[in-house]
C-alpha cells in the first residue's frame, strides 16, 4: 500500500514538473446548428477566457486540459416578422485536447469538451428573459483547431468548436457550433514542453 502510494506520489511530482500553466483569451463567431433550423439563424461574436494545464506525454504529443468562460448565442429574425431576438449563453467550458507538434511552431490539436450552462439572456420585444428552463443544461462537443507559437511564450490559435449530443431548445434538438480566435500565453517554466 505504501509502495503504491509512493509511486502515485512520484508520479505526480514528475507529471507536475514537466507541465506548462497557461491563460487564453479570444472572440468566436457563435450559432446552433440544427438542419431547418439554422438557416433563419445568424452568429453572433462572443468573448471567451479561461486557464489550461499543458502536460507533455511523448516529444511530440502534448495533452492539455483547461477551463474556459464560453459565450454563445445567436440572432434571428422569425419568418413573417420584424421582431429582432437575440440569445446569449454563458457556458463553462471544460475541454480535453490531444496536440501534435508538426513543427517546432507549429501544432494541431482535437479532443472532446463538456460544456454547463451558466446563464441566458434572452432578448426580444417584450424585453430580456433570464430563465434557462427552455435550454438544456449541458452538452458534450468536440474541439478542432491549429496553433502558431508566436514569440515568446505567446501562441495563437483557431478552433472550432461543436456539439456531438443535441439538447433541447424548446422543444427542437440542436448543438452550439463556435469558430474561435484565441491569444494565449504560457507562464514560462524551466522545462519546454510543446507550443500550446
Amino acid at each position: 500500500m505504501k509502495k503504491g502510494l509512493l509511486l502515485l506520489a512520484f508520479l505526480t511530482f514528475a507529471a507536475a514538473a514537466q507541465a506548462q500553466i497557461g491563460v487564453r483569451a479570444g472572440i468566436g463567431s457563435s450559432n446552433f446548428s440544427n438542419e431547418d433550423s439554422q438557416r433563419a439563424l445568424t452568429s453572433i461574436t462572443r468573448v471567451h477566457f479561461g486557464a489550461y494545464y499543458g502536460l507533455k506525454a511523448t516529444e511530440k504529443i502534448t495533452v492539455e486540459p483547461g477551463f474556459f468562460y464560453s459565450g454563445k448565442g445567436f440572432k434571428t429574425i422569425p419568418l413573417g416578422t420584424t421582431e429582432n431576438i437575440k440569445e446569449s449563453f454563458s457556458y463553462l467550458d471544460i475541454p480535453v485536447l490531444a496536440r501534435y507538434a508538426v513543427t517546432s511552431e507549429f501544432n494541431v490539436f482535437a479532443g472532446p469538451q463538456v460544456g454547463f450552462l451558466l446563464a441566458r439572456t434572452r432578448t426580444d420585444k417584450n424585453g430580456k428573459n433570464t430563465t434557462t428552463e427552455p435550454i438544456g443544461g449541458y452538452e458534450v462537443g468536440a474541439v478542432l483547431g491549429l496553433a502558431y507559437q508566436l514569440a515568446s511564450d505567446l501562441n495563437i490559435q483557431f478552433s472550432y468548436d461543436f456539439g456531438l449530443s443535441p439538447f433541447n431548445y424548446y422543444d427542437v434538438k440542436v448543438n452550439n457550433t463556435v469558430f474561435k480566435l484565441s491569444v494565449g500565453y504560457t507562464i514560462p517554466s524551466k522545462q519546454k514542453i510543446l507550443p500550446q
